[in-house]
């Protein structure tokens, strides 16, 4: 039987790291279907926006002012990422 080898598509495994999609899901606590996709990336960086808009907050940034600021993250990482 021949055994299918699963492609890694989150940003560090295409930068050569050895962190597997799997990884990405548990440690995240994401939903184990979009593992060994290209969806793993949306969704970490919709995870990181949320998150970044908390913090920018929690430093005193109005709400307006940090969905700008972790929007123009997500877009410059969304960039990077494609460019891998």
């Amino acid at each position: 039987m021949e055994r299918l080898i699963k492609q890694n598509y989150n940003r560090l495994s295409k930068q050569g790291i050895d962190y597997s999609d799997s990884d990405f899901i548990e440690t995240f606590k994401l939903d184990p279907a979009i593992a060994n996709t290209p969806e793993i990336n949306n969704a970490m960086l919709d995870l990181m926006y949320r998150k970044n808009v908390e913090n920018y907050m929690n430093i005193g940034h109005s709400e307006g002012k940090a969905k700008a600021e972790a929007g123009r993250l997500r877009a410059q990482t969304k960039k990077e990422i494609a460019l891998l």
